[in-house]
């Protein structure tokens, strides 16, 4: 049987790893929200400035980011109840988005900034609402409101 001394000693180890734990996830937060940043420049700037001869290969390279949160949701090994279902519906629909961005842009719309502005903007915003989720998730893991 576990004595007084050994019990704080497993509580104070386990409040040390919470802790740990927690700012992971914090900066995760932040990396979510800095690779969404990293989208919506990189459309912008193809859409805007990038030479018709380039038009095919970019797009590629735009996809970078968007793998990333791909595989940034699918690997998270705890996350709140059907959250993993949710990420998979924000993912798939922020992959249309980039899809009808990028195709329709390229194809009617090169250099027009009222199409790759908004476009840019809706393409990094499953990033941005991926790091809502997860900071609301590590918030009710705190006990914060």
């Amino acid at each position: 049987m576990m004595n007084k001394k050994e019990a704080r000693e497993a509580l104070a180890s386990a409040d040390a790893l919470a802790s740990q734990m927690r700012r992971g996830a914090r900066q995760h937060n932040r990396l979510v929200f800095l690779l969404g940043l990293v989208m919506m420049v990189m459309t912008a700037v193809y859409g805007l400035m990038i030479q018709p001869s380039a038009r095919y290969a970019v797009p590629v390279v735009l996809l970078i980011p968007f793998f990333i949160l791909v595989i940034y949701t699918a690997t998270r090994p705890v996350l709140p109840r059907h959250y993993r279902a949710l990420y998979a519906v924000i993912t798939a629909t922020g992959a249309g988005i980039y899809s009808l961005t990028v195709t329709l842009g390229t194809t009617y719309f090169s250099g027009e900034p009222l199409w790759w502005i908004p476009g840019a903007v809706l393409c990094a915003a499953p990033f941005f609402l991926v790091g809502m989720l997860d900071r609301k998730a590590v918030h009710a893991a705190e006990g914060s409101p």
